[in-house]
């Protein structure tokens, strides 16, 4: 899974990345969590591709959704008729995932090996009134980069198939072999990323677990 992500360009230079407008109140944040406001790309209202804010979550009556299996989103009914008609990009600049040894759960930063954004395959889901848009992420099994921390991942998509995602003629297998070839480089960070309230820089930086500033509490 996803529950937590990264996307800390500065406004100028994500904004020349993507090719879009970004929203006026976009922040850099290192540690975006479920329910909160991130950007995502979508052809929104029927029009050609723009970037948006987005609440990170589907809430129903009876859960709250981050992430949806890209194997049986297209069969889930709640997640249907978006896998048919609103799919999005989530860009990112890398995003954390948690190692469990049975004892400990030691956070993760996964990202790209270059200085460059990586983009999330999602799906988004129209606002009921006033209130924004919400999109999730799909998730994929790991591949060989992530699953020696975690068995699944985000979907990440190169940007010569963002055209056909966004207009849903691109195929899910295609989507997962993909994603399959994506590199990313990981290394472990400070516990302090369990925390919604942190969002500073610090958060991404390589750390030992056993000198982890959190541990330096007990």
């Amino acid at each position: 899974m996803c529950g937590r992500f990264t996307l800390h360009t500065n406004q100028k230079k994500l904004a020349q990345a993507i090719g879009l407008t970004l929203p006026s109140n976009y922040e850099p944040d290192y540690n975006i969590g479920p329910g909160r406001e991130t950007i995502a790309i979508a052809h929104y209202n029927k029009q050609s591709p723009n970037c948006i804010r987005m609440l990170w979550g589907l809430r129903t009556p009876q859960n709250f959704h981050i992430n949806a299996r890209v194997e049986t989103a297209e069969h889930v009914p709640r997640f249907r008729e978006s896998w048919a008609e609103h799919r999005c990009l989530i860009p990112a600049n890398g995003f954390y995932e948690w190692y469990q040894d049975g004892i400990t759960k030691q956070p993760y930063y996964l990202y790209p090996h270059s200085d460059e954004l990586c983009y999330f395959a999602g799906l988004w889901f129209p606002p009921e009134d006033d209130s924004i848009a919400t999109c999730i992420i799909l998730t994929t099994e790991a591949n060989a980069c992530v699953k020696k921390i975690h068995h699944r991942m985000p979907l990440i998509l190169p940007r010569s198939v963002h055209a056909d995602w966004l207009c849903t003629s691109l195929k899910k297998r295609e989507a997962q072999t993909l994603t399959a070839e994506v590199a990313l480089q990981s290394h472990s960070v400070s516990r302090r990323v369990n925390s919604v309230h942190n969002h500073d820089n610090r958060l991404i930086e390589a750390t030992n677990p056993l000198s982890d500033d959190q541990m330096l509490l007990f």
